[in-house]
């Protein structure tokens, strides 16, 4: 009988390694397939990436060969090239909450302590194919922010004011006079608990929507990276270090299918700020 027990719980083991294998392996070709999809959704530039794979001892995933394609007519084959992108996730890997968007459900919540690109190359130049004066980063900026206040108005204000008066010019000065006269009225300051607790939580749901993967990075960092301005028949090039991007999320993160925007979003608006730099200004000249 002991013997039955013991030949049981071995076939028991070798079943679970076995489906953890095979989960494992799915979920290197799932986080594969996301950057893919999300890269491409908040670009529209095709990209590519060599593989995914996630370390069960060490809680880091490993992106290799990252790339996405520059807007068709340009010189440059490629936006940017990223050797290697390191995940490491926190000690504390997930938490959990109630999802006030969803009834009877709970938001499973990633803590990632550090986000970190090694050996970023990206490449700058006027498209002159569209003669709209802009670069292709300037471009693409407003592409990946257009799709994200589309998607996510309640976290992009701003942008989303500015999407609805370009879609509805003629409502744009009935606003403005809505506007003016609520400016004159005096506004009335809530003072019961009751109300304010229900649109403090209505607000909530609002800014968390209905996601139940969401996504808190502690920090973003670029290792190395290489700039080089096509500009006026010129190839300027520059290379910086330890470029810190912050944090991305709050205390509830970000939905799992925004991160990719905004990460798109914070790399462009970087490479931008340098690329309008002194830095750079000095060596054009």
């Amino acid at each position: 009988m002991n013997k039955l027990a013991v030949l049981a719980f071995a076939i028991l083991l070798f079943l679970s390694t076995m489906l953890w294998y095979l989960a494992n392996g799915s979920l290197n070709d799932y986080l594969k397939s996301q950057v893919l999809l999300q890269s491409h959704y908040y670009s529209g530039q095709k990209s590519q990436l060599l593989s995914a794979d996630f370390s069960t001892n060490t809680g880091i995933t490993t992106f290799t060969n990252f790339s996405v394609a520059n807007i068709d007519g340009l010189t440059q084959p490629q936006l940017f090239k990223v050797d290697n992108i390191s995940v490491q996730l926190a000690e504390l890997a997930t938490s959990q909450f109630d999802a006030p968007s969803v009834a009877k459900k709970t938001t499973t919540l990633v803590h990632v302590k550090q986000l970190r690109f090694s050996n970023l190359h990206a490449w700058s130049e006027i498209d002159k194919i569209s003669e709209t004066g802009k670069t292709n980063l300037q471009i693409l900026i407003k592409k990946v922010e257009k799709q994200l206040a589309t998607d996510y108005p309640a976290l992009y204000p701003q942008l989303s004011a500015e999407l609805y008066a370009k879609m509805y010019p003629e409502r744009s000065e009935e606003l403005a006079l809505e506007n003016i006269d609520s400016s004159r009225e005096v506004a009335e300051i809530e003072t019961n608990k009751a109300v304010i607790a229900s649109n403090a939580a209505k607000q909530k749901r609002r800014l968390l929507g209905k996601a139940l993967t969401r996504v808190r990075i502690s920090s973003v960092l670029i290792e190395e990276l290489t700039l080089t301005i096509v500009k006026d028949n010129k190839v300027l090039t520059k290379q910086f270090e330890n470029i810190e991007l912050g944090s991305i999320g709050n205390e509830d993160g970000l939905d799992s299918n925004q991160l990719g925007g905004e990460l798109l979003r914070l790399l462009l608006k970087e490479l931008i700020r340098l690329e309008n730099s002194n830095t750079m200004e000095r060596l054009a000249n």
